[in-house]
Order: C-alpha cells, then sequence, then structure tokens
C-alpha cells in the first residue's frame, strides 16, 4: 500500500535540526546583498512554525548520496542511486516529483517580506529558524501561468541544497512513489527542451511521465537574476 507524505514522514519521528552556525554561506551572502541588504536581514523576525509534515533528510545514508556531496550535482547523486523515494505534488493541476533527500521540512502558509526588486517567481524571504530563506513560485518557474498565487490554502516544501536553503511554493501534496532508477530518464532535455531548465529528469510511474524538479538549478537562478 502507497503510503501519503504525512504517514511516511510522521513515522520517521525526526526533529527539525537547530541552525548551529550565524554565518551566512557565499551563495546566502550573494542573495542579501543583491535583494535584501544587511540591515533588513538582522530585522526579519525569526520564525519557528509547526511543521505541516517532518523532513527525514537525516535519514540518508552516506552510501546513497555516495559521499562527495559538496562537488557533485543533485541530478549526478540521484542517478548513482538504485531507488529513490519521491514526494508528488499539485502545481496548477500538474502533478510534478520532488526526491526526499533534499527535502527540509513541508510547511502551511506563512507571511513573508516582500522583496521590491525581487523577480516576479520570487514571493519574498523568511527567517526560519535562523536561516535565510526565500520563497519562490513554483507555478511562475514551471508553467506559463501568468498570475501567481500565495494564499492561506498554498503549502511550502523547504528544501536544502549545498549553497542555500529555499522554499517551494505548491498547490497540495499528492503522494509518495519509491522509483526505481530504471524507471527515470536523466535526459529530460530529451523531452521538454527548453522546458526543463529546473528540472533533473522524468520519472515513468504506471505509464505515466513526471518531472522531477531539482532546487540546486533553482538556487542557480535566483543568483544569476
Amino acid at each position: 500500500m502507497v503510503k501519503t507524505p504525512e504517514q511516511y514522514f510522521a513515522e520517521q519521528n525526526l526533529d527539525i535540526a537547530p541552525v548551529t552556525s550565524t554565518e551566512l554561506t557565499l551563495a546566502e551572502q550573494a542573495f542579501v546583498q543583491k535583494y535584501l541588504g544587511i540591515d533588513a536581514l538582522q530585522n526579519l523576525p525569526q520564525l519557528d512554525p509547526v511543521p505541516m509534515v517532518p523532513g527525514i533528510g537525516d535519514t540518508v545514508t552516506e552510501d546513497d548520496l555516495k559521499k562527495d556531496t559538496v562537488t557533485q550535482s543533485l541530478r549526478s547523486r540521484l542517478a548513482a542511486m538504485e531507488q529513490l523515494q519521491m514526494v508528488s505534488f499539485y502545481i496548477r493541476g500538474q502533478i510534478y516529483l520532488l526526491p526526499v533527500i533534499i527535502i527540509v521540512e513541508v510547511l502551511r502558509y506563512m507571511p513573508v517580506t516582500r522583496l521590491p526588486m525581487a523577480p516576479r517567481y520570487m514571493a519574498g524571504v523568511i527567517n526560519l529558524r535562523g536561516k535565510v530563506t526565500p520563497l519562490l513560485h513554483l507555478d511562475a518557474l514551471l508553467t506559463t501561468e501568468q498570475r501567481v498565487r500565495y494564499t492561506s490554502q498554498s503549502c511550502i516544501i523547504i528544501c536544502g541544497t549545498n549553497d542555500m536553503q529555499i522554499g517551494l511554493i505548491f498547490d497540495k501534496l499528492h503522494t509518495m512513489y519509491l522509483v526505481d532508477n530504471s524507471k527515470i530518464n536523466w535526459n529530460v532535455e530529451t523531452y521538454l527542451g527548453a522546458g526543463s531548465e529546473f528540472l533533473c529528469g522524468m520519472a515513468d510511474i504506471n505509464d505515466h511521465l513526471h518531472a522531477i524538479i531539482d532546487p540546486e538549478l533553482i538556487v542557480a537562478k535566483i543568483l544569476e537574476d
């Protein structure tokens, strides 16, 4: 029986790891300087919300990550694993996937600090338990939808990358999948061409193709714009 994301994450029974360092990474520094400013960062209220479902990143073994997580891309790490646990969710009625190993936690709607000079796909920024965390409209990044939305019904997947933590806004959770690597095509460009900018693969699940989002590529976009 396929478990729901809530059931799967709840069984892990993990607490969110506290932030042990107040130093910003190079990527966080670049983001703050570009969009926020140090003074504004210091005035951001620190949020400590109750997770919608807890994250499970700490359950990933060293073998799963193939040890060299700093120099390898997320796509390379995932492609080396025999099976991948995926969370599926809706964006404008379409199902997308995220690998569990990059998910920190799933949260409900929360207020954000708006960034007047930021691109349309950036909803704003929050201080999440001591980590500067931009929140991004996935519908603006992945679809041709012109109207972005962030309402009390929205959900947020917090993702941890080597560079910085980001929050991805989506409509609602769908389910969980354990996907054999043989069912994933990592040459996503062959399917979508230019539309694959923020994707790292396509998974064949029950004869339906679902795109796998790569948060590392989204972070790169944030720092480029």
